[in-house]
């Protein structure tokens, strides 16, 4: 069985993906919010917060799995409920509208 704790580049290449993950998100942030910025209707807005939410929720999860702490963990679950009844709210709103 291979010792993997004593070959640093395979111990390094998990830590590579995770930054280039949280990059990558971070730019389609940026993306979003010209998303949410040039939206011309309510509708287009809704769906720009709602994908900034899930951008927000998987750049949390990044950031929990690169500090070792759980509370990042709890504030996704935490920030997945409050986007998910949101949206509930908004949609309402709109359709009543």
């Amino acid at each position: 069985m291979p010792d993997y704790q004593s070959n640093n580049q395979l111990s390094s290449l998990p830590v590579t993906m995770l930054h280039a993950a949280t990059i990558l998100l971070a730019l389609s942030i940026l993306i979003g919010m010209a998303r949410l910025l040039s939206a011309k209707s309510d509708t287009d807005r809704v769906i720009a917060v709602d994908v900034l939410g899930f951008q927000l929720l998987g750049m949390s999860i990044l950031l929990a799995f690169h500090d070792m702490r759980p509370v990042g963990l709890q504030f996704a679950f935490a920030l997945s409920l409050l986007g998910f009844f949101s949206i509930l709210i908004l949609s309402r709103l709109i359709r009543s509208a």
